[in-house]
């Protein structure tokens, strides 16, 4: 397929952060449904989740500026491994416990250190393509985003009623998953680059 076709010949470690994507927004099967766990599974009222979900974009605001700082500073796999770890263990925690603020506290936690990794993942995609392939490595990884996104909430809603634990462990196993992938097979943090781009060469020269 000609679509298909402009993301061949990209290196290895592009195609297996784009099945990291894929299996990571999969595993997202909660945050789609978050707002009928608050609602119909613990009670809460519109105004105390409208309140929960500014809380929570207010404290995303300043981590992403850290998930930055970071991502310029420390090994940017070792950050996308440390934050997945912790996201992990609290999506396990969440399933194993009864419903309850405290796994839905949880949850936000894993979030927030979602929110942390996401630069660190970014930058990596770019330390992995060079200036002819660089479009076709981010579109490649934001089709693995859409696709996973696009599967998640379809599988939640099947869980939601009564395995809702269950979603919590998928999300667990499915992180843990892509950071497998990205612990084994992203050996090299970049790639020998053909071509770069002009702010490349400024900056190397600095």
């Amino acid at each position: 397929m000609k679509f298909l076709n402009q993301y061949k010949n990209l290196s290895k470690e592009i195609y297996v952060l784009f099945f990291g994507r894929i299996v990571t927004s999969m595993g997202s099967l909660i945050w789609p449904i978050m707002t009928l766990i608050l609602k119909n599974k613990l009670g809460y009222s519109a105004t105390t989740i409208a309140t929960i979900d500014m809380v929570l974009a207010i404290i995303q605001l300043p981590l992403v500026m850290v998930g930055g700082k970071l991502a310029d500073s420390v090994n940017r796999k070792k950050i996308i491994v440390c934050c997945d770890m912790v996201t992990v263990i609290c999506y396990f925690i969440s399933g194993l416990i009864p419903l309850s603020f405290i796994s839905v506290a949880l949850f936000y936690i894993a979030g927030l250190f979602a929110t942390i990794e996401g630069p660190s993942y970014d930058a990596l995609v770019a330390d992995l393509s060079d200036s002819d392939n660089r479009e076709q490595a981010y579109s490649l990884q934001y089709l693995g985003m859409n696709l996973g996104l696009v599967l998640a909430p379809t599988l939640g809603g099947l869980l939601f009623e009564n395995y809702l634990w269950l979603a919590f462990i998928v999300t667990s196993v499915a992180t843990f998953s892509s950071t497998l992938l990205i612990l084994i097979f992203i050996k090299k943090l970049s790639v020998e680059k053909k071509h770069v781009s002009e702010y490349e060469e400024k900056k190397e020269g600095v």
